[in-house]
Order: C-alpha cells, then sequence, then structure tokens
C-alpha cells in the first residue's frame, strides 16, 4: 500500500497491484484532498514498475476544479510516460464534470478508455 484514504470528508488512495496503479477517489476531492493526498499519487507513477493506472471515482459525490485537476494531471503524467490510463468507474457527479469542462474529450483523444457516457 502506498498510502490510504486521507481523513475528513474525501480522499484518494493509491496501491500498487502488480504492474497496476490503483487510484481511488471518494467522497469531496477538492483542495485539501489535492494537497494532502497527492504528492504520494505523483511519487507512485513515477516507478518503474508502474504499467497501467486505473481510476475508480466511482464514490465520489462531489468534485471542484481542484479535483479535476488531479484527474487532468494524471491523465496528462501517465501518457507522457506512455503508461495507460484507464477510468475504471465514474459516479454521475465525476461524468457530469468531465463531459461539462470536455475534459473527457481530451482524455480520449490521449487514448484513456473509460466506462461509456451515460
Amino acid at each position: 500500500m502506498v498510502t490510504g484514504p486521507g481523513a475528513g470528508d474525501g480522499g484518494l488512495a493509491v496501491r500498487l497491484d502488480g504492474r497496476v496503479l490503483r487510484v481511488v477517489l471518494h467522497g469531496a476531492v477538492d483542495l485539501d484532498v489535492r494537497e494532502r493526498d497527492s504528492p504520494a499519487l505523483w511519487a507512485a507513477l513515477e516507478r518503474p514498475d508502474v504499467g497501467a493506472v486505473d481510476v475508480d471515482a466511482s464514490g465520489v459525490t462531489f468534485l471542484d476544479s481542484s479535483g479535476l485537476s488531479i484527474l487532468v494531471r494524471l491523465a496528462r503524467d501517465a501518457g507522457e510516460r506512455g503508461v495507460p490510463l484507464r477510468l475504471v468507474a465514474l459516479s454521475p457527479r465525476v461524468e457530469d464534470l468531465l463531459e461539462a469542462t470536455g475534459v473527457r474529450d481530451w482524455m480520449a483523444e490521449l487514448g484513456t478508455p473509460g466506462p461509456a457516457p451515460r
């Protein structure tokens, strides 16, 4: 385990499962979560044994621009390293924000597969 969910209303958990880096976002993902939990994510992504990243955001109840920036940077950094990133599960709130901001289309251009839009 690299790190666990943070205290409070939301968090970001990261663990390496074989060569797959599993990222789970839950609750209110905001500036507090980005500042507290994302440094462990960036460190884990730099590991040479990471072959793929799976993101589960099915438990997200709130996502602001700071939380969205975690997903944007993760997609960008994984793409730059040639590491496939998969959005394996999204809450309706995350799905709506990705659509409204155009981030879903941008991620698709990077080759980020994810759940089919509702």
